[in-house]
């Protein structure tokens, strides 16, 4: 359980290691977490923001004090405005990332694209890269 995410803080990391390490023993690269209430809504992976791209438009999780509005975030966001995507911060369904072209992270100081995901046994492949 992660109680402060919407700060930056040594007790963020803690908690997410052993489902890294359960991940990474099953072949994953990394964890995407869902919101704690409804177990639906993609929030972010464990040591980065998560955006997806459909068409023209950037959407990320909205800030909701489990997020952290890092500075990297902010910026990403700004120059996707700037060069031309509609930007959307909202609550974006696991479902969701089926139909979308891209996914990326933003660990600092690198983008990192998303090949696949793996929800619920099913797969799902990211052509764009």
């Amino acid at each position: 359980i992660r109680t402060t995410g919407g700060v930056k803080s040594i007790t963020n990391y803690s908690p997410v290691l052993k489902a890294i390490s359960s991940a990474k023993n099953m072949g994953f690269s990394d964890v995407l977490y869902l919101d704690a209430v409804n177990k639906k809504y993609i929030e972010e992976v464990s040591s980065c923001n998560i955006f997806v791209v459909k068409g023209n438009v950037i959407s990320t999780p909205a800030t909701n004090g489990t997020i952290l509005e890092g500075i990297t975030r902010k910026s990403i966001l700004e120059v996707a405005q700037d060069i031309g995507f509609r930007v959307e911060e909202r609550l974006i369904e696991v479902e969701e990332l089926e139909d979308v072209e891209e996914i990326f992270c933003m660990p600092q100081p690198s983008c990192s694209p998303v090949r696949s995901i793996t929800y619920k046994g099913n797969k799902i492949e990211l052509v764009r890269i």
